[in-house]
């Protein structure tokens, strides 16, 4: 990876550190305020995405934000905000909280681990895709954590870790920010209430 690559990579990433914002405001302020400055941001985003997609604008320093399969299509940060409306509006607190992180620091590890540390891409027959056995292992272990930080129940947390890291390790024509937060949250919340149940 050039210096290059690096440096837009971090860019990228540290724009879903927003995650962290969301959790935040959700915590201090509520539900309703949350969902409505998500609300707000994704029409905010849509439109910006309609001038460029539709309109054929560069809209300086967002324009360089995208990677080359988002040229003619939606970008990353509109599937986060539809998986994190999705997950907040559905799941409990704890659920929503550890399934909006878990898209943004359980990709970060995968991303970062899997391109400097990453030799084994087992997944490739499986998933047609380069992701490695090191990446997926180290989103999988930053993914437990916070599912234990937030719920304090290991089972849960190993369920969502595992269909946080299956499902960002198993897309790649769907977008991963939609896919993990809405698939680890429904099978965190699923497990919850069954384990409620007993």
């Amino acid at each position: 990876m050039s210096s290059r690559d690096f440096i837009f990579e971090c860019l990228r990433k540290s724009v879903h550190l927003v995650s962290v914002l969301i959790v935040l405001i959700y915590e201090f302020f509520g539900k309703e305020t949350i969902l409505w400055v998500l609300m707000t941001f994704l029409i905010a985003v849509l439109f910006l995405d309609y001038l460029r997609l539709e309109q054929g604008l560069k809209i300086p320093l967002f324009h360089t934000m995208y990677r080359e399969k988002e040229a003619c299509r939606m970008g990353g940060h509109i599937y986060f905000s539809l998986g994190s409306i999705a997950s907040i509006a559905l799941f409990s607190r704890e659920i929503a909280y550890a399934a909006v992180l878990m898209a943004t620091f359980g990709d970060f590890s995968a991303a970062f681990v899997g391109k400097f540390c990453g030799k084994h891409k087992v997944f490739r027959k499986a998933f047609k895709n380069n992701k490695t056995l090191e990446g997926s292992t180290a989103e999988f272990f930053v993914d437990f954590v916070i599912g234990f930080y937030f719920l304090g129940n290991p089972v849960i947390a190993f369920l969502m870790a595992f269909f946080a890291t299956l499902a960002e390790t198993a897309v790649n024509k769907i977008d991963d920010n939609l896919a993990v937060p809405v698939i680890s949250g429904f099978f965190g919340q699923l497990a919850f209430l069954l384990l409620d149940s007993l």
